[in-house]
Protein backbone atom coordinates (compact mmCIF):
# COMPACT_ATOMS: atom_id res chain seq x y z
CA UNK A 1 0.00 0.00 0.00
CA UNK A 2 1.62 3.26 -1.14
CA UNK A 3 2.31 5.99 1.39
CA UNK A 4 0.16 9.06 0.87
CA UNK A 5 3.19 11.35 0.65
CA UNK A 6 4.27 9.31 -2.41
CA UNK A 7 0.84 9.63 -3.97
CA UNK A 8 0.91 13.44 -3.91
CA UNK A 9 3.87 13.67 -6.26
CA UNK A 10 3.27 10.59 -8.39
CA UNK A 11 -0.41 11.17 -9.14
CA UNK A 12 -1.24 14.57 -10.70
CA UNK A 13 -4.98 13.91 -10.93
CA UNK A 14 -5.68 15.79 -7.70
CA UNK A 15 -4.33 19.03 -9.21
CA UNK A 16 -6.49 18.73 -12.33
CA UNK A 17 -9.52 18.01 -10.13
CA UNK A 18 -8.83 20.95 -7.82
CA UNK A 19 -8.42 23.39 -10.72
CA UNK A 20 -11.77 22.22 -12.11
CA UNK A 21 -13.36 22.76 -8.69
CA UNK A 22 -12.15 26.34 -8.24
CA UNK A 23 -13.00 27.23 -11.82
CA UNK A 24 -16.60 26.28 -11.11
CA UNK A 25 -16.68 27.58 -7.52
CA UNK A 26 -13.95 30.18 -6.93
CA UNK A 27 -11.87 30.36 -3.76
CA UNK A 28 -13.28 32.43 -0.91
CA UNK A 29 -10.94 34.45 1.32
CA UNK A 30 -11.97 34.75 4.98
CA UNK A 31 -10.19 37.36 7.09
CA UNK A 32 -9.95 37.14 10.86
CA UNK A 33 -9.03 39.85 13.34
CA UNK A 34 -6.12 39.35 15.75
CA UNK A 35 -8.51 38.53 18.56
CA UNK A 36 -10.49 36.06 16.46
CA UNK A 37 -7.38 34.30 15.19
CA UNK A 38 -5.86 34.00 18.65
CA UNK A 39 -9.12 32.54 19.99
CA UNK A 40 -9.26 30.05 17.13
CA UNK A 41 -5.66 28.94 17.65
CA UNK A 42 -6.36 28.39 21.35
CA UNK A 43 -9.66 26.58 20.76
CA UNK A 44 -10.08 22.84 21.28
CA UNK A 45 -9.31 21.88 17.68
CA UNK A 46 -7.33 24.95 16.66
CA UNK A 47 -7.58 26.31 13.14
CA UNK A 48 -7.95 22.87 11.55
CA UNK A 49 -11.71 22.55 12.17
CA UNK A 50 -13.95 25.25 13.62
CA UNK A 51 -17.12 27.25 13.20
CA UNK A 52 -17.61 31.01 13.08
CA UNK A 53 -20.27 33.51 12.02
CA UNK A 54 -20.49 36.21 9.39
CA UNK A 55 -23.28 38.56 8.33
CA UNK A 56 -25.69 37.16 5.75
CA UNK A 57 -24.99 40.01 3.33
CA UNK A 58 -21.25 39.27 3.19
CA UNK A 59 -21.84 35.78 1.83
CA UNK A 60 -23.51 36.57 -1.48
CA UNK A 61 -22.61 33.91 -4.07
CA UNK A 62 -20.77 31.83 -1.44
CA UNK A 63 -22.17 28.31 -1.13
CA UNK A 64 -20.54 25.29 0.51
CA UNK A 65 -18.78 23.08 -0.08
CA UNK A 66 -16.09 25.33 -1.47
CA UNK A 67 -12.37 25.89 -1.08
CA UNK A 68 -11.20 28.80 1.02
CA UNK A 69 -8.17 30.76 2.16
CA UNK A 70 -8.05 31.87 5.79
CA UNK A 71 -5.84 34.74 6.87
CA UNK A 72 -5.08 36.09 10.32
CA UNK A 73 -2.39 36.62 12.90
CA UNK A 74 -2.11 36.64 16.66
CA UNK A 75 -1.06 39.81 18.47
CA UNK A 76 2.55 40.66 17.64
CA UNK A 77 3.04 37.70 15.28
CA UNK A 78 3.44 37.36 11.54
CA UNK A 79 0.43 36.79 9.31
CA UNK A 80 -0.68 33.24 8.58
CA UNK A 81 -2.47 31.83 5.56
CA UNK A 82 -4.39 28.56 5.67
CA UNK A 83 -6.08 26.60 2.90
CA UNK A 84 -9.18 24.59 3.75
CA UNK A 85 -12.74 23.66 3.00
CA UNK A 86 -15.92 25.57 3.80
CA UNK A 87 -17.99 22.48 4.50
CA UNK A 88 -21.40 23.84 5.50
CA UNK A 89 -23.37 26.92 6.47
CA UNK A 90 -26.66 27.78 8.09
CA UNK A 91 -28.47 30.72 9.65
CA UNK A 92 -27.90 31.07 13.40
CA UNK A 93 -29.48 34.48 13.97
CA UNK A 94 -31.57 36.93 11.98
CA UNK A 95 -28.36 38.68 10.92
CA UNK A 96 -25.65 36.00 10.85
CA UNK A 97 -24.73 32.74 9.15
CA UNK A 98 -22.80 29.95 10.86
CA UNK A 99 -19.90 28.66 8.74
CA UNK A 100 -18.02 25.39 9.30
CA UNK A 101 -14.39 25.08 8.21
CA UNK A 102 -12.60 21.73 7.99
CA UNK A 103 -9.25 20.40 6.73
CA UNK A 104 -7.62 23.82 7.15
CA UNK A 105 -3.81 23.87 7.34
CA UNK A 106 -1.02 26.43 6.89
CA UNK A 107 0.28 26.97 3.38
CA UNK A 108 3.08 28.93 1.78
CA UNK A 109 3.12 31.83 1.19
CA UNK A 110 1.58 33.14 4.39
CA UNK A 111 0.28 36.65 3.62
CA UNK A 112 -2.07 38.38 1.20
CA UNK A 113 0.83 40.40 -0.21
CA UNK A 114 2.77 37.23 -1.00
CA UNK A 115 -0.33 35.58 -2.47
CA UNK A 116 -0.68 38.55 -4.80
CA UNK A 117 2.95 38.03 -5.82
CA UNK A 118 2.15 34.52 -7.02
CA UNK A 119 -0.07 35.79 -9.83
CA UNK A 120 2.10 36.48 -12.87
CA UNK A 121 -0.61 37.29 -15.41
CA UNK A 122 -0.93 41.08 -15.32
CA UNK A 123 -4.70 41.34 -15.96
CA UNK A 124 -5.36 38.69 -13.31
CA UNK A 125 -2.95 40.39 -10.92
CA UNK A 126 -4.96 43.59 -11.30
CA UNK A 127 -8.22 41.76 -10.60
CA UNK A 128 -6.81 40.11 -7.48
CA UNK A 129 -5.29 43.38 -6.27
CA UNK A 130 -8.66 45.09 -6.57
CA UNK A 131 -10.34 42.29 -4.58
CA UNK A 132 -7.69 42.39 -1.85
CA UNK A 133 -8.08 46.18 -1.56
CA UNK A 134 -11.53 45.52 -0.14
CA UNK A 135 -11.78 45.77 3.65
CA UNK A 136 -14.47 43.09 3.80
CA UNK A 137 -13.92 39.99 5.95
CA UNK A 138 -15.28 37.78 3.17
CA UNK A 139 -13.76 38.17 -0.31
CA UNK A 140 -14.80 35.94 -3.22
CA UNK A 141 -12.04 35.60 -5.83
CA UNK A 142 -12.64 35.22 -9.56
CA UNK A 143 -12.55 31.86 -11.33
CA UNK A 144 -9.48 32.68 -13.42
CA UNK A 145 -7.56 34.03 -10.42
CA UNK A 146 -8.50 30.95 -8.39
CA UNK A 147 -7.19 28.58 -11.05
CA UNK A 148 -3.86 30.40 -11.32
CA UNK A 149 -3.48 30.53 -7.53
CA UNK A 150 -3.96 26.77 -7.31
CA UNK A 151 -1.35 26.25 -10.04
CA UNK A 152 1.13 28.47 -8.21
CA UNK A 153 0.42 27.01 -4.76
CA UNK A 154 0.98 23.53 -6.20
CA UNK A 155 4.50 24.52 -7.25
CA UNK A 156 5.48 24.41 -3.57
CA UNK A 157 5.88 20.74 -2.56
CA UNK A 158 4.95 21.36 1.08
CA UNK A 159 1.51 22.53 -0.08
CA UNK A 160 0.70 19.27 -1.91
CA UNK A 161 -0.66 17.30 1.04
CA UNK A 162 -2.91 20.22 2.05
CA UNK A 163 -4.35 20.76 -1.43
CA UNK A 164 -4.80 17.02 -1.94
CA UNK A 165 -6.64 16.57 1.36
CA UNK A 166 -9.18 19.23 0.38
CA UNK A 167 -9.72 17.56 -3.00
CA UNK A 168 -10.40 14.20 -1.37
CA UNK A 169 -12.92 15.76 1.01
CA UNK A 170 -14.69 17.41 -1.90
CA UNK A 171 -14.85 14.07 -3.72
CA UNK A 172 -16.30 12.23 -0.73
CA UNK A 173 -20.10 12.45 -0.59
CA UNK A 174 -21.66 14.41 2.24
CA UNK A 175 -24.78 12.25 2.32
CA UNK A 176 -25.81 8.67 3.04
CA UNK A 177 -25.99 7.88 -0.65
CA UNK A 178 -23.28 5.25 -1.13
CA UNK A 179 -20.87 2.97 0.68
CA UNK A 180 -18.14 5.62 0.60
CA UNK A 181 -20.58 7.99 2.31
CA UNK A 182 -21.33 5.37 4.97
CA UNK A 183 -17.62 4.70 5.42
CA UNK A 184 -16.98 8.40 5.85
CA UNK A 185 -19.68 8.52 8.52
CA UNK A 186 -18.19 5.47 10.28
CA UNK A 187 -14.74 7.09 10.43
CA UNK A 188 -16.28 10.32 11.75
CA UNK A 189 -18.26 8.37 14.36
CA UNK A 190 -15.11 6.64 15.62
CA UNK A 191 -13.28 9.97 15.87
CA UNK A 192 -16.15 11.47 17.86
CA UNK A 193 -16.04 8.47 20.21
CA UNK A 194 -12.33 9.21 20.65
CA UNK A 195 -13.05 12.88 21.35
CA UNK A 196 -11.86 14.45 18.10
CA UNK A 197 -13.79 16.24 15.34
CA UNK A 198 -14.58 14.47 12.08
CA UNK A 199 -11.91 16.44 10.21
CA UNK A 200 -9.07 15.94 12.70
CA UNK A 201 -5.54 15.65 11.33
CA UNK A 202 -3.76 12.31 11.54
CA UNK A 203 -0.27 11.61 12.87
CA UNK A 204 0.18 8.77 10.38
CA UNK A 205 -1.73 8.36 7.13
CA UNK A 206 -1.37 5.52 4.64
CA UNK A 207 -3.85 5.11 1.79
CA UNK A 208 -3.91 2.86 -1.26
CA UNK A 209 -3.46 4.61 -4.60
CA UNK A 210 -5.86 2.35 -6.47
CA UNK A 211 -8.70 1.89 -3.96
CA UNK A 212 -11.37 4.12 -2.52
CA UNK A 213 -11.27 4.93 1.20
CA UNK A 214 -12.79 7.68 3.35
CA UNK A 215 -9.36 8.17 4.95
CA UNK A 216 -8.09 9.71 1.71
CA UNK A 217 -9.84 12.94 2.74
CA UNK A 218 -7.78 13.29 5.91
CA UNK A 219 -4.55 15.23 6.25
CA UNK A 220 -1.37 14.78 8.26
CA UNK A 221 -0.07 17.02 11.00
CA UNK A 222 2.72 19.19 9.64
CA UNK A 223 5.33 17.84 12.07
CA UNK A 224 4.36 14.21 11.45
CA UNK A 225 4.76 13.90 7.68
CA UNK A 226 8.02 11.96 8.03
CA UNK A 227 6.80 9.82 10.92
CA UNK A 228 7.28 6.13 10.24
CA UNK A 229 4.49 3.62 9.90
CA UNK A 230 3.35 2.00 13.17
CA UNK A 231 0.73 -0.38 14.46
CA UNK A 232 -1.05 0.29 17.71
CA UNK A 233 -2.28 -3.22 18.42
CA UNK A 234 0.55 -5.80 18.55
CA UNK A 235 -0.05 -8.89 16.47
CA UNK A 236 -2.89 -7.38 14.47
CA UNK A 237 -2.21 -8.07 10.80
CA UNK A 238 -4.25 -7.98 7.63
CA UNK A 239 -3.05 -8.60 4.12
CA UNK A 240 -2.40 -5.50 2.04
CA UNK A 241 -4.94 -6.75 -0.48
CA UNK A 242 -7.62 -6.24 2.18
CA UNK A 243 -6.44 -2.90 3.55
CA UNK A 244 -7.47 0.27 1.73
CA UNK A 245 -6.32 2.82 4.31
CA UNK A 246 -4.78 3.33 7.76
CA UNK A 247 -4.51 6.39 9.97
CA UNK A 248 -3.37 7.12 13.51
CA UNK A 249 -4.83 10.00 15.50
CA UNK A 250 -3.47 11.25 18.83
CA UNK A 251 -5.06 12.98 21.80
CA UNK A 252 -2.95 13.65 24.90
CA UNK A 253 -1.50 10.26 25.91
CA UNK A 254 -3.96 8.22 23.84
CA UNK A 255 -4.06 7.16 20.20
CA UNK A 256 -6.66 5.86 17.81
CA UNK A 257 -5.72 3.63 14.89
CA UNK A 258 -8.35 3.52 12.15
CA UNK A 259 -8.20 1.06 9.28
CA UNK A 260 -10.50 0.64 6.31
CA UNK A 261 -10.63 -2.73 4.60
CA UNK A 262 -12.57 -4.56 1.90
CA UNK A 263 -11.81 -6.89 -0.99
CA UNK A 264 -14.48 -5.61 -3.34
CA UNK A 265 -14.63 -2.07 -4.69
CA UNK A 266 -16.71 0.01 -2.29
CA UNK A 267 -19.50 0.52 -4.80
CA UNK A 268 -19.89 -3.27 -4.99
CA UNK A 269 -19.72 -3.97 -1.25
CA UNK A 270 -22.87 -5.18 0.48
CA UNK A 271 -22.66 -2.67 3.30
CA UNK A 272 -20.45 -1.10 5.96
CA UNK A 273 -19.55 -2.21 9.48
CA UNK A 274 -17.74 -0.19 12.14
CA UNK A 275 -15.82 -1.98 14.90
CA UNK A 276 -14.64 0.11 17.86
CA UNK A 277 -12.21 -1.47 20.32
CA UNK A 278 -11.29 0.56 23.41
CA UNK A 279 -8.26 -1.13 24.97
CA UNK A 280 -8.41 1.36 27.86
CA UNK A 281 -11.98 0.59 28.93
CA UNK A 282 -11.63 -2.98 27.65
CA UNK A 283 -14.82 -2.97 25.60
CA UNK A 284 -15.62 -3.68 21.98
CA UNK A 285 -18.68 -2.52 20.04
CA UNK A 286 -19.68 -3.17 16.47
CA UNK A 287 -22.04 -0.98 14.44
CA UNK A 288 -23.69 -2.21 11.27
CA UNK A 289 -25.22 0.33 8.89
CA UNK A 290 -28.73 -0.11 7.52
CA UNK A 291 -30.40 2.22 5.03
CA UNK A 292 -33.83 3.69 5.63
CA UNK A 293 -35.79 4.24 2.43
CA UNK A 294 -38.36 6.97 2.06
CA UNK A 295 -42.02 5.99 1.88
CA UNK A 296 -44.31 8.76 0.74
CA UNK A 297 -48.03 8.33 0.37
CA UNK A 298 -50.94 10.71 0.08
CA UNK A 299 -51.41 10.51 3.84
CA UNK A 300 -47.89 10.33 5.28
CA UNK A 301 -44.13 10.42 4.82
CA UNK A 302 -42.12 7.80 6.66
CA UNK A 303 -38.74 6.04 6.52
CA UNK A 304 -38.58 2.26 6.41
CA UNK A 305 -36.05 -0.52 6.70
CA UNK A 306 -37.02 -3.85 5.19
CA UNK A 307 -34.63 -6.70 6.16
CA UNK A 308 -33.17 -8.71 3.30
CA UNK A 309 -32.03 -12.34 3.10
CA UNK A 310 -28.46 -11.35 3.94
CA UNK A 311 -29.48 -10.16 7.40
CA UNK A 312 -30.05 -13.64 8.83
CA UNK A 313 -26.49 -14.65 7.91
CA UNK A 314 -25.19 -11.49 9.52
CA UNK A 315 -27.17 -12.10 12.73
CA UNK A 316 -25.80 -15.66 12.92
CA UNK A 317 -22.26 -14.32 12.64
CA UNK A 318 -23.01 -11.72 15.32
CA UNK A 319 -24.31 -14.41 17.66
CA UNK A 320 -21.21 -16.59 17.23
CA UNK A 321 -18.87 -13.72 17.96
CA UNK A 322 -20.93 -12.47 20.92
CA UNK A 323 -20.84 -15.92 22.50
CA UNK A 324 -17.03 -15.93 22.40
CA UNK A 325 -16.76 -12.71 24.40
CA UNK A 326 -17.67 -12.84 28.09
CA UNK A 327 -17.16 -9.82 30.38
CA UNK A 328 -14.50 -10.37 33.04
CA UNK A 329 -15.50 -10.80 36.71
CA UNK A 330 -14.61 -7.19 37.57
CA UNK A 331 -16.17 -5.67 34.47
CA UNK A 332 -19.51 -3.86 34.62
CA UNK A 333 -21.76 -3.31 31.65
CA UNK A 334 -25.24 -1.88 31.40
CA UNK A 335 -25.48 -4.06 28.32
CA UNK A 336 -22.72 -6.48 27.23
CA UNK A 337 -24.14 -6.61 23.71
CA UNK A 338 -21.48 -6.17 21.01
CA UNK A 339 -23.75 -5.39 18.06
CA UNK A 340 -25.65 -2.23 17.27
CA UNK A 341 -27.55 -1.19 14.17
CA UNK A 342 -27.30 2.34 12.83
CA UNK A 343 -30.27 3.27 10.66
CA UNK A 344 -29.62 6.21 8.34
CA UNK A 345 -31.93 7.98 5.91
CA UNK A 346 -30.81 7.64 2.32
CA UNK A 347 -29.41 10.91 0.97
CA UNK A 348 -29.61 12.64 4.36
CA UNK A 349 -26.57 14.71 5.44
CA UNK A 350 -23.87 12.63 7.14
CA UNK A 351 -24.16 12.63 10.92
CA UNK A 352 -27.85 13.50 10.84
CA UNK A 353 -31.13 11.63 10.81
CA UNK A 354 -29.51 8.50 12.25
CA UNK A 355 -30.94 6.25 14.96
CA UNK A 356 -29.26 3.35 16.77
CA UNK A 357 -30.29 0.26 18.70
CA UNK A 358 -28.69 -2.93 20.04
CA UNK A 359 -29.37 -6.06 18.03
CA UNK A 360 -31.42 -7.44 20.95
CA UNK A 361 -33.88 -4.58 20.56
CA UNK A 362 -34.07 -5.25 16.83
CA UNK A 363 -34.93 -8.91 17.49
CA UNK A 364 -37.67 -7.86 19.93
CA UNK A 365 -39.22 -5.61 17.30
CA UNK A 366 -39.82 -8.65 15.10
CA UNK A 367 -42.69 -9.57 17.40
CA UNK A 368 -44.10 -6.06 17.60
CA UNK A 369 -47.41 -5.77 15.66
CA UNK A 370 -46.56 -2.15 14.85
CA UNK A 371 -43.62 -3.39 12.77
CA UNK A 372 -45.80 -5.36 10.36
CA UNK A 373 -46.51 -3.96 6.93
CA UNK A 374 -49.90 -4.07 5.15
CA UNK A 375 -49.12 -7.61 3.91
CA UNK A 376 -47.67 -8.81 7.21
CA UNK A 377 -43.99 -8.48 6.30
CA UNK A 378 -41.59 -7.27 8.99
CA UNK A 379 -40.27 -3.76 8.61
CA UNK A 380 -38.98 -1.02 10.88
CA UNK A 381 -40.71 2.30 10.54
CA UNK A 382 -39.07 5.51 11.75
CA UNK A 383 -42.42 6.77 12.97
CA UNK A 384 -43.58 3.56 14.66
CA UNK A 385 -40.39 3.45 16.73
CA UNK A 386 -41.85 6.49 18.45
CA UNK A 387 -38.49 7.74 19.70
CA UNK A 388 -37.57 4.38 21.28
CA UNK A 389 -33.95 4.21 20.13
CA UNK A 390 -30.50 5.51 21.00
CA UNK A 391 -29.48 8.94 19.80
CA UNK A 392 -25.90 9.32 18.59
CA UNK A 393 -24.62 11.32 21.56
CA UNK A 394 -26.19 8.91 24.03
CA UNK A 395 -24.56 5.98 22.27
CA UNK A 396 -21.16 7.71 22.21
CA UNK A 397 -21.37 8.55 25.93
CA UNK A 398 -22.07 4.92 26.80
CA UNK A 399 -19.27 3.72 24.52
CA UNK A 400 -16.69 6.16 25.91
CA UNK A 401 -17.24 5.17 29.54
CA UNK A 402 -17.28 1.42 28.84
CA UNK A 403 -20.92 0.89 29.85
CA UNK A 404 -21.72 -1.03 26.67
CA UNK A 405 -19.92 -3.64 24.62
CA UNK A 406 -18.23 -6.95 25.30
CA UNK A 407 -14.91 -7.41 27.02
CA UNK A 408 -12.09 -7.09 24.49
CA UNK A 409 -9.97 -10.05 25.59
CA UNK A 410 -8.02 -11.00 22.48
CA UNK A 411 -6.95 -9.05 19.46
CA UNK A 412 -7.12 -12.28 17.48
CA UNK A 413 -10.89 -12.40 17.89
CA UNK A 414 -11.14 -8.91 16.44
CA UNK A 415 -8.96 -9.86 13.50
CA UNK A 416 -11.07 -12.95 12.82
CA UNK A 417 -14.22 -10.83 12.91
CA UNK A 418 -12.81 -8.37 10.37
CA UNK A 419 -11.80 -11.21 8.08
CA UNK A 420 -15.31 -12.71 8.33
CA UNK A 421 -16.90 -9.37 7.43
CA UNK A 422 -14.66 -8.92 4.39
CA UNK A 423 -15.22 -12.52 3.29
CA UNK A 424 -18.98 -11.92 3.32
CA UNK A 425 -18.61 -9.03 0.90
CA UNK A 426 -18.97 -6.14 3.33
CA UNK A 427 -16.51 -3.31 3.96
CA UNK A 428 -15.20 -2.58 7.44
CA UNK A 429 -13.89 0.36 9.42
CA UNK A 430 -11.96 -0.73 12.52
CA UNK A 431 -10.99 1.79 15.20
CA UNK A 432 -8.68 0.78 18.05
CA UNK A 433 -8.15 3.15 20.99
CA UNK A 434 -5.19 2.65 23.32
CA UNK A 435 -2.59 4.42 25.47
CA UNK A 436 0.64 5.47 23.78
Amino acid sequence: MAQRRQQWTSNPDWLTALKAVVKNKPIVLFRFSEGEWESLRNSKHGTNAFTFARKHGSLNNVSPPTTCLLTGNEYGRNAEMHFGLLESSGAVTTLETRLKITTAQPIEPSSETDILGLVTDNPLKGILHARLESKETVVRLSSAVSVQLIEKLAETPSNHRILCAVVENLKSPGTYSSNIGLQKDAVALSLKAFGLPAGAMASVLDVADDQETALAGYSILEDAVIEHDARVVPGFTLSESDLTGRAIFRKDSEMLEVITANKRPLEEALGIDLIYLNAIKQNIVMVQYKMLERLKTAKETDWLYRPDSQLEKEISRMKRFSNSHVPGPLEYRINPQVYYLRFVRRDAALGRQAVMMPIDHFKTLRNDPRCKGPKGAFRISYDTLGGCYLRQEGFLDLLRCGYIGAYAQETKNLENLIRAIIKNGRAVVAAMQSVT
